[in-house]
């Protein structure tokens, strides 16, 4: 059985700690398995998400790893003699100075962040301009055209997830970051905030998208809409990144989020530190963790459209994916001629119909084998396909992977 323990070092003082693993079998040998819990591996992270933690624990307990949290708010423990460290490098000169005292002494050390791409260490950080990506294709589902970014600061992180969402969209998106319209000693102040962003709230061409850096941006954002009277999701669909589940299922308006997949990427870089502990290479660039998911909720669940009547088609098919109308029954349903229904599809959506039907289809298909753990087949029928090789080769069309190598994938 192994254990894995934390300690908290504090000004070079050790102070035994506050959690020990449960512990779990090891497949290794008796000497290896001694071999292993002699690993010593210092974590400076910050913030301390849960879900980072989650992954490198996951990977920790399984090789018997003995963990130190380092308090970054105060000295690094410089001279420190482990067996490798996982960091978050930002612009806190005490972690820069720790890792790069690690590496000068031939100590392994792993950043999970690209925000200082000008320290040459090996990362394995989320695809930030994939998420981008991903949030400009949600904004793209619900009809928004237009999309603008916030963010408190701007940094090669944020640069990264803003060049995302620029190439998702038709439009370059607005950039709103607060620290280049307030000083830095008021960045906190909600009279500076508001007055900072409220008009530039009120000017965006409605509907539009807006994307925050994390969910304590966007639930800011989400207090501002009230506070200026903008409808929340009717005007501006507000997105965060993170999913923080407690912070965006707890706002007047729960609130959609990119999942940024911290709890893999936090994985991966366990197992990166573990390879270079082991002796082996450094990749030639940042291992980047793909994020595949939105969670959608009340901030963006709207069809950003002009056309009451193509919202309630859309509805309808939504609803009956699996059995939905002819379109000459759902034109009946929403009160105008086929024609103008298909007029409609191709004015606002740039496709017909079926070609809707089927882009949802296969929506709540990836949704389905993604999270749950319905045969390929029992999700074929779910979605409305006819059959499940028809299925098969129409996810494999659109995703590039058949079904069952895509949910590989998505799960890590």
């Amino acid at each position: 059985m192994a254990r894995c323990r934390f300690t908290t070092v504090r000004n070079r003082t050790k102070i035994v700690s506050v959690f020990d693993a449960i512990p779990v079998p090891i497949p290794f040998s008796a000497p290896d398995k001694e071999k292993m819990n002699r690993r010593h591996v210092m974590l400076m992270i910050d913030p301390p998400i849960p879900q980072r933690f989650d992954g490198i624990m996951r990977h920790a307990r399984e090789r018997g790893w003995r963990l130190t949290l380092a308090n970054r708010l105060v000295r690094a423990p410089m001279g420190w003699a482990g067996d490798g460290a996982l960091v978050t490098l930002r612009r806190d000169a005490a972690v820069v100075r720790f890792a790069e005292d690690l590496l000068r002494r031939g100590i392994p050390v792993v950043d999970l962040t690209l925000h200082r791409p000008d320290i040459a260490v090996p990362r394995a950080v989320p695809d930030y301009a994939g998420a981008g990506r991903l949030a400009a294709r949600h904004f793209a589902d619900i009809g928004l055209k237009r999309a603008a970014w916030f963010s408190t600061e701007w940094s090669n992180v944020q640069r990264l997830f803003h060049a995302g969402l620029s190439e998702g969209l038709a439009a370059p998106p607005e950039r709103f970051v607060l620290s280049e319209l307030v000083p830095r000693s008021r960045l906190d102040d909600p009279d500076r905030f508001a007055a900072a962003m409220g008009p530039r709230l009120r000017a965006l061409p409605k509907p539009a998208g807006l994307l925050a850096y994390n969910d304590e941006e966007a639930a800011r954002l989400l207090a501002l809409c009230a506070d200026e009277g903008l409808q929340v999701p009717e005007e501006i669909a507000v997105l965060g990144i993170g999913n923080d589940a407690f912070l965006c299922e707890n706002q007047p308006v729960p609130l959609s989020s990119v999942d940024d997949e911290l709890e893999k990427s936090g994985r991966a870089g366990a197992e990166l530190l573990e390879t270079l502990m082991d002796g082996g290479p450094p990749p030639p660039g940042p291992v980047l963790v793909p994020c595949t998911r939105v969670w959608a909720r009340r901030s963006t669940d709207t069809f950003a459209t002009g056309s009451a009547v193509l919202r309630r088609a859309l509805e309808i098919l939504t609803s009956r994916l699996a059995s939905p109308p002819s379109m000459v029954q759902l034109s009946e349903e929403v009160g105008v001629s086929r024609a103008t229904l298909d007029r409609l599809f191709l004015r606002e959506l740039g496709r017909p119909a079926h070609a809707e039907l089927l882009r949802r289809r296969l929506a709540k298909a990836k949704e389905l084998l993604r999270e749950g753990d319905l045969s390929v087949g029992k999700i074929s029928e779910t979605c409305g396909f006819c059959n499940p090789g028809y299925f098969a080769a129409a996810f494999a069309r659109a995703e590039g992977v058949p079904p069952r190598a895509w949910r590989a994938a998505a799960r890590g």
